[in-house]
């Protein structure tokens, strides 16, 4: 078992290892290789999210009552069946399959992974360093997303589309055998008095959770922000696809998306000390902005500047990471340990239902409206955003 001060190194490796998605640079080719439409592709997305807001809290809810680790585990097992789907099948059905067991697998992730890092700091008595610590932790997921996008569209192009998940596959297999060496903190397991049921003890939680004001508004900000951000993330292939952006560039251009992800990772951290709540929600509403814009005009103005306009895109897509980094740390200073993956489990429902709304509204507009109209209408999102980060601002809540 690998020893408690060590813990946090390996479980690095372990984020870097997971997310090195070598197909996502050519996604949308990989669906249309399966014969996939972009329509679909966005459809199939939003329903895979739907599956996440599904099994969001009773799953948060296993990891609380049985053991995180485990959760962990089967959540990349799970994830792994997805691939295999893809792999051994085509068409619509089989692409769905895939993206529903990735679905189940987040539903399982989300809120665990974070709940049993602060946790792993809690029993070291350094929780104060939580959003430094899931800053990096997020900074080394990106790393092995920028590694997996440098060299995805290479392999796609060189051995194909199968050949690519494969490798997906394998570093996952990994990730799964370090997790199996790393520790179980139980003391973070919840008890349940005898005679309540498990699924009144879920239902009292999440409505614990809902009329917290603070969680709330941190949970809707959250959502909101990280829906338009997705629209921006899966935009740059739409965008790159409708301008006739060379293949080999999708590596590239999703690898800056990557690396700039791992920087907003890295340095959430410290903006957050630095800047703190009020500060940072007025520079993500501007960047976010400027980012749906530059989404909007680079359908239109001439190709030389398409190029800017997917960089302004990548900067607002990675701007997602600091914004889940501040809720879910201020959230989690609020929570008990025993119930602190379903609490992070109910913010990912709702943001995973702001996802999958807004997933499945992208495939009747890409479909019958096109790729800037659609960002155009989706742009209307700044407006809850800000309204949701003024309420936000009078809580002056501090780390």
């Amino acid at each position: 078992m690998i020893a408690l001060n060590r813990c946090m190194s390996v479980l690095y490796a372990i984020g870097f290892l997971k997310n090195m998605l070598f197909i996502l640079p050519v996604l949308m080719l990989y669906y249309g290789y399966k014969g996939v439409t972009i329509g679909d592709f966005f459809l199939i997305q939003g329903l895979s999210q739907i599956v996440v807001f599904a099994f969001e809290i009773p799953t948060g809810y296993i990891a609380d009552v049985f053991s995180r680790k485990k959760t962990i585990i089967a959540g990349f097992l799970i994830w792994i069946v997805g691939y295999l789907f893809w792999v051994l099948g085509n068409g619509f059905s089989y692409m769905l399959t895939g993206e529903l067991f990735f679905g189940f697998s987040l539903s399982l992730l989300s809120g665990t992974t974070e709940a049993y890092l602060y946790d792993l700091l809690k029993k070291r008595n350094k929780q104060g360093s939580f959003h430094k610590k899931m800053g990096k932790y997020s900074m080394m997921q990106d790393i092995g997303l920028l590694v997996a996008t440098i060299s995805g569209a290479v392999i796609y192009k060189v051995y194909g589309g199968d050949f690519t998940v494969c490798l997906c596959i394998a570093t996952m297999v990994i990730a799964v055998i370090l997790m199996c060496f790393m520790p179980d903190v139980e003391e973070a397991k919840r008890v349940v008095s005898n005679g309540k049921s498990k699924m009144k003890d879920i239902l009292e939680i999440s409505v614990k959770t809902i009329k917290n004001f603070e969680i709330r508004w941190l949970m809707i900000f959250s959502s909101i922000y990280g829906t338009l951000t997705l629209v921006l993330m899966w935009g740059l292939q739409a965008v790159m696809i409708n301008r006739d952006v060379p293949v080999y560039l999708f590596g590239v251009i999703l690898a800056i998306n990557a690396f700039a992800r791992a920087m907003w990772g890295g340095a959430s951290g410290k903006l957050f000390d630095k800047l703190g709540l009020n500060k940072i929600l007025n520079v993500l509403i501007v960047i976010v902005s400027v980012s749906i814009f530059s989404a909007i005009s680079s359908i239109y103005v001439p190709y030389a500047l398409v190029y800017v306009g997917l960089g302004l895109m990548i900067m607002g897509s990675g701007s997602v990471v600091p914004a889940r980094i501040v809720s879910t740390t201020l959230i989690n200073h609020q929570t008990k340990s025993d119930e602190r993956a379903t609490v992070l489990s109910v913010k990912s429902m709702v943001e995973k239902f702001g996802s999958a709304f807004g997933m499945i509204a992208l495939k009747p507009l890409f479909d019958n409206l096109g790729v800037g109209e659609t960002f155009m209408i989706t742009s209307v999102l700044i407006i809850p955003i800000i309204l949701s980060a003024n309420i936000l601002k009078k809580f002056n809540c501090d780390k």
